[in-house]
């Protein structure tokens, strides 16, 4: 990696990609495990960016160096909280679609042969169970070690076209799908339109 050198305060590196020029540092909050975890995520900071004009005073280069020496330092490229916190809710937004991926798979792969499916993140499981009786296709969802309801909307709620109002506690369990210690199963009616789109979606296996 090339050294911006007219950035003496700290280490900052250059990136190329075409015209584009930008300036990179690794945060020391990446290094430090009292650190904001959204750190420890994202080591690397793309402070600034822009045009290579070489010999011209707007070059990005020459520009960046101007502005540090008015500065005094390079600190104004460095995250602020606003960049933490969207950094926070990237990674929330990205967490729950993974969720959300989860869950539909889980309910396609069941629809294909009615068999239950199970999956863990971090410390929670979801279990999906479809089975089909008297021209109706009944949806069971067992969640275990979810104590956050937020947690348990995410789950609920990646599944298109059902209101959550459908859904019914099972506590004794239910068509096959007996609770866990520490288990909520959950139960509603598939529409034949929802299975068909869940189905739609399911990756070809390879």
């Amino acid at each position: 990696m090339e050294r911006i050198l007219s950035l003496a305060d700290r280490l900052w590196f250059k990136v190329k990609v075409s015209r584009w020029r930008g300036a990179v540092t690794r945060l020391p909050e990446a290094e430090s495990t009292t650190s904001e975890p959204q750190a420890r995520l994202a080591p690397w900071w793309l402070g600034a960016g822009g045009y290579r004009r070489e010999g011209d005073p707007s070059d990005f280069y020459e520009a960046l160096a101007a502005t540090a020496n008015r500065d005094g330092s390079s600190d104004r490229w460095l995250p602020q909280a606003w960049d933490w916190k969207r950094l926070e809710l990237e990674h929330i937004y990205a967490w729950e679609h993974e969720i959300r991926r989860i869950v539909r798979e889980l309910i396609a792969r069941s629809l294909q042969n009615g068999h239950a499916y199970q999956a863990e993140f971090e410390r929670y499981k979801v279990t999906a169970l479809a089975r089909a009786e008297d021209g109706e296709t009944y949806l069971l969802i067992g969640t275990e070690n979810i104590a956050d309801p937020r947690v348990f909307a995410v789950i609920i709620n990646a599944i298109p076209g059902i209101d959550h109002h459908s859904w019914m506690p099972e506590p004794e369990g239910v068509r096959g799908l007996e609770p866990e210690p520490g288990e909520i199963i959950w139960s509603t009616i598939l529409p034949p339109a929802v299975a068909a789109q869940l189905l739609d979606s399911l990756p070809d296996d390879d």
